[in-house]
């Protein structure tokens, strides 16, 4: 009967232990990385998180942020000229030297691709004359997007004890590096090649993102997948003896575009913890319209413009994420729009927003904008009549006067 009992009691153990291993796995994927997160390309929304707000060594993902200051403060085809303390910059690098001339395009191409220190110093040198004044940038410029926990010192992420960020400050910096054109291209770029410079040869750049193009596999959480990651966005990896392995991922499937920030995790868990993400999000979300682009919120008035009023619509679709088994959502929207526009106004100018909420939480906003250009009225347009109709009553008065002119002419014979 002892016996019995044991047996009994040793299977109510195992039933338990595997209740909480499916518990933990219905939570997400597991993952070799100290810290993660996964959120909503569009929104930001937060799909996934391991100690997201731990603060954390990013490597040479500090480059996400350097690339996106050189992007909005640099003309890709100006030339850098290279200086003594650029050319002595350390570790990966392109070997740039002293009074070299390169463009800014071919610099970010080394940032991103060949992670290149080197390149980093001379482009952020080339915005604001030093590295301290850049890293101010960098930090303030984080705050802008929602980084609370974030202290940059250095453009390319070369080890400082003060220089750190949290994955979900990364990845609220790589969503805004993502609404870049030129940032999207050079992340999915495989191959790039420098030209001959004045100092140098051609210099051939390759994607180290496995994502992209491996034709290997690899375990993730214990099963064999495809390396190479269908749907993929980039965007950046980093090493550093301190920070480990780090990553920067994103995929775009149908309408939901997902990135993925794993820190401190192994060289091939870089890999598999991303996919693992990614695999989750879009395994367990999905993406609901909540706006579409040109939607119409009707028409405002046009102050002194040749037409007195002018249709407004949305200027971008907004989707909400979801999970896949959930059949709807309450959706709350604030509109806030002008109730008048003063002419001229142009085609896309922005006369509102509109907010999108699921329950409390704002998710979203969107801009609305008026649909076409007016132009400024004529004399009539101070009492808001339209030059259309300004036209109409020209046109009577003329005849107006013309009628009378003859009726006074006829008058007069008689």
């Amino acid at each position: 009967m002892k016996k019995v009992f044991m047996v009994l009691l040793t299977i109510l153990i195992i039933s338990n232990s595997m209740t909480v291993s499916f518990a933990e796995m219905d939570k997400g994927p597991s993952l070799n990385a100290k810290a993660a997160v996964l959120i909503n390309a569009s929104t930001g929304e937060v799909l996934y998180n391991k100690n997201m707000n731990q603060k954390m060594y990013p490597a040479s993902t500090t480059k996400i942020m350097t690339a996106l200051l050189v992007l909005e403060n640099l003309d890709l085809s100006s030339t850098v000229t290279i200086d003594k303390e650029t050319a002595e910059t350390g570790e990966c690098q392109i070997n740039l030297i002293e009074g070299e001339k390169v463009t800014v395009e071919q610099l970010l191409y080394a940032l991103l691709l060949k992670s290149a220190n080197d390149a980093a110093v001379a482009l952020a040198k080339e915005v604001d004359g030093s590295i301290p004044a850049f890293a101010d940038r960098m930090n303030a410029r984080a705050k802008e997007l929602g980084a609370q926990n974030t202290n940059f010192v250095t453009p390319n992420g070369l080890h400082d004890d003060n220089h750190y960020t949290t994955a979900y400050d990364l990845a609220m910096i790589t969503k805004e590096a993502m609404k870049n054109k030129e940032f999207r291209k050079i992340v999915t770029t495989l191959k790039y090649t420098i030209p001959e410079t004045n100092k140098s040869d051609a210099r051939v750049l390759h994607n180290p993102n496995k994502l992209l193009y491996s034709k290997t596999k690899i375990l993730v959480n214990g099963v064999l997948k495809p390396l190479k990651y269908e749907g993929a966005t980039g965007i950046k990896n980093g090493y550093t003896s301190e920070a480990e392995r780090c990553l920067v991922a994103g995929a775009k499937r149908e309408n939901i575009e997902l990135i993925s920030v794993v820190l401190k995790t192994t060289a091939t868990g870089k890999f598999a913890d991303s996919i693992a993400l990614l695999d989750y999000g879009f395994e367990n979300y999905k993406s609901v319209p909540a706006i579409k682009k040109g939607d119409s919120f009707g028409k405002i008035k046009v102050i002194k413009g040749a037409v007195r009023n002018v249709e407004i619509v949305a200027a971008k679709s907004s989707y909400l994420t979801i999970l896949q088994n959930k059949a709807d959502l309450k959706v709350n929207k604030k509109v806030m729009i002008d109730n008048e526009v003063a002419a001229p106004v142009s085609k896309g100018q922005k006369v509102g927003k509109v907010e999108i909420y699921t329950g409390n939480i704002l998710v979203d906003a969107v801009d609305v904008v008026t649909v076409k250009q007016v132009d400024k009225g004529g004399i009539l347009s101070v009492i808001g009549i339209p030059d259309s109709f300004s036209h109409i009553l020209k046109i009577a008065l003329l005849v107006i006067i013309v009628l009378f002119a003859i009726f006074i002419s006829r008058k007069k014979r008689n």
